[in-house]
């Protein structure tokens, strides 16, 4: 029987391009590999991936359809594909697909934590919440699971519980950026200034060009009087607190 997949060597070649950020490339050689082996439901897997990070959402849900036609058991596509569709905005479709791959693999903690993520998007913060535990019953060192209920207690107002929550992901993963940021935010809230400013600074020392961290310390900043610095910041950067999902992706 003939292979279905090129070696795994070569797929690794092409993985290797994908997580380097090479997606033109690495889209040019799916493409002219899939000519050989047009049954390669691993080929249009990456194919997706790339879309997904050029933006490209209709394609990439083109590639997981013709995936699932291939393989309709196929965890990964369905997975991928809500992340497609969330990128799209289309949330309810989203959560559809994440839950026909939990049907296939129940153990699927990352579609638990993005079918939170959709549900908070849409508002409904308690069946957010409960779907993000649902990830950590499966995975207690989740880490973005614990940030995305930290998110989620935090608009409900629970600031104290999401400290801990964001405290118990950075806990989990020591250079999680997002993390800090997120918890910076919550101190500036609660008007805690110099605690805000250390968690923002923790985060840029992490990750230089979080802009969400930089805006938050150059708000911080202003309310602390510092005014130039905190314009300066602001000049920098633009806020929102960060969920995980695009780092989900499963290619392999």
């Amino acid at each position: 029987m003939k292979n279905q997949d090129p070696s795994q060597e070569y797929l690794q070649s092409i993985i290797n391009l994908f997580t380097q950020g090479q997606l033109h490339l690495a889209l040019s050689e799916v493409t002219q590999t899939l000519e050989r082996f047009p049954n390669s439901v691993v080929l249009y897997n990456i194919a997706g991936a790339c879309n997904i990070g050029l933006m490209e959402f209709d394609a990439a849900i083109i590639n997981y359809k013709q995936a699932l036609k291939i393989n309709p058991d196929y965890a990964q596509a369905y997975y991928n594909m809500g992340i497609a569709l969330y990128e799209k905005g289309d949330l309810e479709r989203a959560i559809e697909s994440y839950k026909q791959a939990l049907k296939i693999k129940p153990d699927y903690a990352q579609a638990y934590n993005n079918i939170g993520i959709a549900l908070y998007d849409k508002g409904d913060l308690e069946a957010a919440m409960e779907s993000c535990k649902q990830a950590l019953k499966i995975k207690p060192d989740y880490a973005q699971a614990y940030n995305n209920i930290g998110n989620t207690l935090r608009e409900k107002g629970n600031l104290d519980a999401a400290i801990s929550s964001y405290k118990q992901a950075i806990k989990i993963k020591p250079d999680y950026a997002e993390g800090y940021s997120n918890l910076g935010d919550v101190f500036q809230l609660l008007n805690q200034t110099e605690q805000a400013i250390v968690s923002y600074e923790k985060a840029i020392s992490l990750k230089n060009d979080l802009n969400t961290a930089i805006s938050g310390l150059g708000i911080t900043l202003l309310k602390k009087g510092e005014y130039i610095k905190g314009l300066d910041k602001l000049r920098q950067g633009d806020g929102s607190i960060l969920f995980n999902i695009k780092s989900g992706l499963s290619i392999k």
